[in-house]
């Protein structure tokens, strides 16, 4: 029984697939089976997969196409490995990135799911930005909650820790299927961290499906969201307005009235008031995090057209002022940008 299961699903992938399988093929890690499942291809995915003579990898083709989540859920079932370790078609893995996972996981018993930074790039390796991530339990768990972290194919997976507790992935959510695994963990009281180095290349490109996919894939997320609420009991006492207003907000749309921006606070207040959410998340981390997100928000889209009256109110909230007060500096930023943008 190999340690770690290499858990991939393509479709129509072959421009890119060959860099992704090789990245993988070449780790300085060895003892994994590569599990590659092609979603109905009508490219030379099948080809390029079946180009390669090395015994780990386990090609399962589809007769349809089921979609990412169903292929991964699969997987999780039927690997008997001690972890399960995500990885994109068209991504590139560092060639220690196992070796650097099992290592770390081997040494914190206690975190269910790691993930790491990622690098993101177009052409070639390291030509873009790193996507930095916050490494501890608390802040993560927070960032799910408003934001998102966890880069899906850079994690590692404890499975018995996962399977033990009757998760994985919910075929229910065609897209954002990272997003519900993680709120499912949370509500088991599992934990979660990210490493401080970088482990993957992701790569940025219109066909992916963070881009293609976008509206769909903030569907699912604002599913999750609302089930958590009401599966934990944070969500008791919200009204339809406070609980839009979060999911609008948690997917990167700043609200455009002071009205909007008061419905959020009157949501974050009433989450951080309410007892059952300190089963769930550190309150004082929360607070920070929301508050955070908020003057962020209020401070870009002070700048732009017809949201300069919102990012005031933003900018100027009792949750900004009271949890995450702003420098005088940055405020002066703010002012010379809401009077000098038109």
């Amino acid at each position: 029984m190999p340690a770690v299961t290499v858990l991939m699903s393509v479709y129509n992938g072959e421009k890119y697939l060959r860099e992704a399988i090789d990245s993988i093929l070449n780790q300085t890690f060895r003892d994994f089976e590569f599990a590659i499942y092609d979603d109905c291809s009508n490219d030379a995915t099948e080809k390029v997969i079946l180009s390669y003579a090395d015994s780990r990898i386990l090609y399962r083709r589809n007769s349809e196409n089921k979609g990412l989540t169903s292929n991964l859920a699969d997987g999780v079932l039927r690997s008997e490995a001690k972890y399960i370790v995500r990885m994109d078609a068209d991504d590139i893995a560092f060639p220690d990135r196992i070796e650097r996972q099992v290592e770390w996981m081997e040494h914190h018993l206690d975190i269910t799911v790691m993930g790491t930074p990622v690098v993101y790039f177009s052409k070639k390796p390291g030509d873009l930005g790193i996507a930095h991530q916050p490494c501890d339990d608390a802040t993560i768990k927070a960032k799910l909650f408003i934001d998102f972290t966890l880069m899906h194919p850079s994690i590692i997976i404890r499975r018995e820790s996962l399977v033990g507790n009757g998760i994985n992935y919910n075929p229910k959510y065609r897209y954002s299927q990272d997003h519900a695994l993680y709120f499912d963990c949370i509500k088991k009281g599992l934990k979660f961290a990210n490493m401080s180095m970088p482990l993957l290349y992701m790569r940025a490109h219109n066909g992916s499906i963070s881009r293609h996919k976008h509206s769909a894939q903030q569907e699912c997320s604002c599913q999750a969201r609302t089930r958590f609420l009401q599966d934990t009991g944070i969500g008791a006492g919200m009204t339809d307005e406070e609980i839009n207003i979060y999911n609008s907000f948690a997917s990167g749309e700043f609200p455009k009235t002071r009205k909007g921006v008061r419905l959020f606070e009157q949501f974050a207040t009433k989450v951080c008031h309410n007892p059952a959410t300190n089963s769930y998340f550190d309150i004082d981390v929360l607070q920070h995090v929301m508050a955070e997100k908020l003057i962020n928000a209020s401070y870009h889209a002070s700048g732009c057209k017809g949201f300069k009256l919102a990012a005031w109110q933003g900018f100027n909230t009792r949750l900004c002022t009271g949890i995450a007060p702003v420098s005088m500096m940055r405020r002066i930023k703010f002012l010379l940008k809401i009077l000098l943008r038109r």
